[in-house]
Order: C-alpha cells, then sequence, then structure tokens
C-alpha cells in the first residue's frame, strides 16, 4: 500500500529533515507550512507538483530565487553534475522499485508516444525516468511515502553546500541591472 504524503505533511517532514544543515550554512527557516530558506536575497524553497495523487504518487523540484522577479527563479536541480546524476538516478529506481505492483494488475489504456493508444499493465504506469538524469533537465524527484523523502532527503544533505553555492561571486539583482542600464542608455541618448 501506498502512504500518500499530502503537500502540508510533506512540507513538515522535509523541513525536519533539512534545518539543521541549512542553519549550519547560515541560511534561515523561512514561512511555517513550507519548506523554504532565506539567506540575503535568496529563497531555497521546495516545490510539490500540481498533478500528484495518492495513485500516481508525488514529484517535487527545487527552486533557487535569487532577486526579485520569476526571472530570478532557478531549478537547482539542473545544475548535479555527472555523480550527483547517477546516485539520483539510483535512488529513484529503488523508490520504484518498492512499490507494490496492483493484485490485480489491470491493463489500462494510455497514450503512445505517436498518439495512438496502448495497452498496458497499470502497475507499469508508475516507474523511473531515466531521461531526466541524463542531461540538464528539469529534474523532479518522484515519493510515495516518507520512507521515499528520507531518502531523498539523504541524497540531498550531502549535496546542499554545492547546490545553494552562489552560481558568481558577485550576485545581482536582474532588476537593479535594468535600471542602471536605463539610466546608462538615458545618460549617453542626451544631447
Amino acid at each position: 500500500m501506498r502512504d500518500y504524503v499530502k503537500s502540508k505533511d510533506f512540507h513538515r517532514h522535509m523541513r525536519s529533515l533539512l534545518a539543521s544543515r541549512f542553519q549550519e550554512l547560515g541560511w534561515e527557516s523561512q514561512a511555517a507550512g513550507r519548506c523554504s530558506f532565506v539567506r540575503g536575497r535568496r529563497v531555497f524553497s521546495l516545490q510539490v507538483s500540481q498533478y500528484s495523487n495518492s495513485l500516481i504518487g508525488a514529484k517535487f523540484t527545487i527552486n533557487m530565487t535569487e532577486g526579485s522577479g520569476a526571472a530570478s527563479d532557478t531549478r537547482i536541480l539542473r545544475h548535479l553534475n555527472d555523480a550527483d546524476r547517477a546516485a539520483g538516478k539510483a535512488v529513484e529506481e529503488r523508490i520504484f522499485a518498492r512499490l507494490p505492483r496492483p493484485d490485480p494488475d489491470p491493463d489500462v489504456d494510455v497514450v503512445g508516444d505517436h498518439g495512438q493508444t496502448v495497452s498496458v499493465k497499470l502497475g507499469d504506469l508508475a516507474k523511473a525516468n531515466p531521461r531526466q538524469w541524463d542531461g540538464p533537465f528539469d529534474v523532479w524527484l518522484p515519493y510515495f511515502s516518507k520512507t521515499d523523502l528520507d531518502d531523498w532527503a539523504a541524497f540531498l544533505l550531502p549535496r546542499l553546500d554545492r547546490l545553494v553555492a552562489p552560481s558568481s561571486p558577485e550576485m545581482t539583482d536582474p532588476l537593479l541591472w535594468a535600471q542602471r542600464f536605463r539610466g546608462l542608455v538615458s545618460f549617453f541618448g542626451r544631447k
């Protein structure tokens, strides 16, 4: 049986697993109810997929906001190195391997790769997505229970210091850059 974790419980559980490491790195816990941390103008937050449910489980990703505005959001799991990707893929495969198969396992119709109807076993619908680990793709981490969240936290904890490091030594708000650029253009545009 799958122990579906609701979004509120997801955030509470992940905060309990990650908070002490973030505090060690100088981050402060942000608003209650969400697993997010702040340091200066940078915000680290976990995002649960809106397509989660008890049948297919759930997925989450990690966003880093640096500065203001949606343009400054970055999905930081895109920046995993090759060794991280191999380790993440192994965690994902273990999570799906421990899912029980439905009994009975009925056939269901789904849309195939080329738009055609394909009949598959219901138990085959939930499976690992190895393609997301092959390159700089938008990585979503699947989970069905708190045990899966424990596994993902164990994967993330040794990588947090690298994942939350600023992308450049001089992090600048993109809106501030735009304001400076407009000021420079208007200065040189004067006659």
